[in-house]
């Protein structure tokens, strides 16, 4: 068997993935995209709202003709004129000339808003004067009328303009109070910046995709591609003695099983450590199911849970977890009570018993050595489910108990660094890796890869297992046949 060892991945983004990555980013946080929507609508909405200030608009319509009799009979020539003069009342405003004319008139010092368009293909020329004074935007289109006709003469020649609408004073506000501009400013601001938040996140957390990267990365050899085997209630986690198994989870847990057998004769190992980078990968799932799998060939299979701080073996088989190996070491069990014969007659369990915060200490026992030292001898394989080994030391513990190691990575979910952190840690150990599992595959853009639904205790919570079965009558202490 090939010592493993890691390697850095510098290759490239494959746009399939990025594109999968932040289709899976955007349906996992759209609900912070919609919080930001509502919120960012919600503030722009009340502060147009409560920062109306109405205003006021005062306009007047004029023809324009010119005053050339040869010409001033020609619409063309009319409407040119008309248009010629819109398009230049914004310079001529801006000259000193017309301003200081019309300031003067009026007695201010400044000047509200003026504008001039004209109807399309006519020679109907109008100029507005809006402002939040209604007697000042008035009085302001009369000065304009009786100052612009004459600076117009400069710059579009001698025109007539004959008025044909005054508004007169405004009376009403040409605004209304409305928060609609503002909630769709506020909603497009949220949205942009939930995109960037998306994009962000996607381009931050590098995570494995297929068997292909996984190989890249680590340099392992990939023993086995488990799919999800759908999405299940808390607690629930697949085994391979369902029925109806839609999703391969069970022929792809037997080829494991097949590979795993395989690389651990190779070299006379009996104790193989499943672990994880950090919680929530499958490494629960990944070794009970393993020691099914071993027992279903008429293996004699021994599955030791040493996730001593958050067990969750015992909930696959529908058991307390005390008594456990905790109770036992510290003399709250008797030995006899450690291992439990589970529902297959070649599948043996011993559980955790009650959580403790001192696992190090525990797994680093001479007494836990000489349990497994007598299970070697009992039983022909025995599965140690260990702690996440990039975040706590006992699966460093955990490793010196063991005589090779199964990585479990779960798809898009741990990022690269995690992932290649628990390889060099359980290497750094001294312990052989015969390969890598990548678990709960999932197959489409639009898919999710978040889980089967169950909690794994590190500040999580702890879940509730599956497939329960009816407590045997017995003599013994316990719910189960004991060994």
């Amino acid at each position: 068997m090939e010592q493993v060892t890691t390697q850095e991945n510098n290759s490239g983004i494959d746009l399939r993935f990025l594109i999968w990555d932040l289709l899976r980013t955007a349906r996992a946080i759209a609900w912070i995209g919609v919080l930001l929507v509502v919120l960012f609508a919600a503030v722009f909405g009340w502060r147009a709202y409560s920062s109306y200030t109405p205003s006021y608009t005062a306009s007047a319509s004029f023809t324009v003709t010119v005053t050339n009799p040869l010409y001033a009979g020609i619409k063309t020539y009319n409407s040119a004129a008309a248009e010629q003069m819109a398009l230049t009342f914004p310079s001529i405003l801006s000259t000193d000339l017309l301003r200081s004319k019309v300031q003067e008139k009026l007695g201010a010092a400044s000047l509200p808003g003026i504008s001039a368009s004209v109807v399309g293909n006519t020679n109907i020329f109008t100029l507005k004067v809006t402002s939040y004074d209604p007697q000042l935007a008035f009085d302001t289109l009369n000065a304009v009328i009786e100052c612009y006709p004459e600076v117009a003469d400069f710059v579009v020649g001698p025109t007539n303009m004959t008025l044909l609408d005054e508004s007169g004073l405004p009376s009403a506000p040409s605004n209304q109070r409305s928060m609609m501009p503002g909630i769709k400013k506020g909603a497009l601001v949220g949205a942009l910046l939930w995109v960037v938040l998306v994009a962000a996140v996607t381009l931050s957390r590098t995570t494995i995709h297929d068997e292909e990267e996984l190989k890249k990365l680590t340099n392992m050899h990939c023993l086995g591609v488990i799919p999800s085997a759908g999405r299940r209630g808390h607690g629930q986690r697949p085994t391979i003695t369902e029925e109806g198994d839609r999703h391969g989870f069970s022929e792809s847990m037997r080829l494991l099983r097949i590979r795993a057998e395989r690389e651990m004769n190779a070299e006379g190992h009996k104790i193989l450590l499943v672990s994880s980078a950090i919680p929530g990968e499958g490494k629960t799932t990944v070794s009970t199911n393993l020691a099914m799998s071993l027992a279903q060939k008429k293996k004699r299979t021994l599955i030791v849970d040493l996730d001593l701080r958050s067990p969750s073996v015992n909930e696959v088989f529908g058991k307390p977890s005390s008594p456990g190996i905790t109770d036992v070491l510290n003399g709250k069990a008797q030995p006899n009570d450690l291992i439990t014969r589970t529902s297959s007659e070649m599948l043996y369990a011993a559980f955790a018993g009650t959580p403790t915060g001192a696992a190090a200490e525990v797994l680093g026992s001479r007494d836990l050595k000489e349990i497994l030292r007598q299970a070697r001898s009992v039983f022909d394989y025995v599965i140690l489910d260990t702690p996440p080994c990039a975040m706590l030391s006992d699966a460093a513990e955990a490793a010196s108990l063991a005589d090779c190691a199964l990585l479990t990575i779960r798809q898009n979910y741990s990022t690269r660094d995690q992932i290649l952190e628990g390889a060099q840690m359980l290497a750094g150990c001294g312990v052989p890796i015969i390969g890598c599992v990548l678990n709960g595959t999932r197959k489409g853009l639009l898919t999710s890869s978040y889980g089967y639904g169950y909690g794994y205790g590190y500040g999580y919570g702890y879940g509730y297992g599956y497939g329960h079965e009816k407590k045997k009558k017995s003599g013994r202490k316990g719910s189960a046949e004991q060994v």
